[in-house]
């Protein structure tokens, strides 16, 4: 079983959300020698990612009629389902995402993104 954060924005779109969140080389440094850290580290307390410890999925508009959670869920690579996702207003969201993570948020939201659930999973990847 993986812990994982999901979460969402309606206002970042896939590429803002990975290079200001979640992709440590692109996010903001604490000081001059630090490494880059993205916000879901320094903000929200997440443990360090790397490749292959995420997705995120876009509205696009090709998928714009379809982007709701049924469409979100039948991406994700785990069975469990996060309710959280449930209550959000998919008119206004743009992103979804999900990442691995061993720690709590410190912080369900910063006004750009938002933490819905914190999961245990079991991933079943292709």
């Amino acid at each position: 079983m993986s812990k994982i954060w999901v979460g969402y924005s309606e206002s970042l779109g896939f590429r803002d959300l990975i290079i200001t969140y979640i992709d440590p080389y692109f996010g903001p440094v604490e000081g001059d020698d630090d490494e880059p850290v993205g916000l879901l580290e320094l903000e929200f307390g997440a443990s360090r990612n790397g490749p292959g410890s995420f997705e995120v999925y876009e509205k696009t508009p090709e998928n714009e009629n379809q982007f709701c959670f049924d469409h979100v869920l039948a991406w994700f690579p785990f069975e469990e389902v996060p309710l959280g996702l449930r209550t959000i207003n998919w008119s206004k969201t743009k992103t979804v995402f999900f990442i691995m993570n061993d720690k709590e948020p410190k912080r369900a939201t910063d006004g750009r993104v938002w933490i819905t659930d914190v999961m245990n999973v079991k991933f079943e990847w292709e």
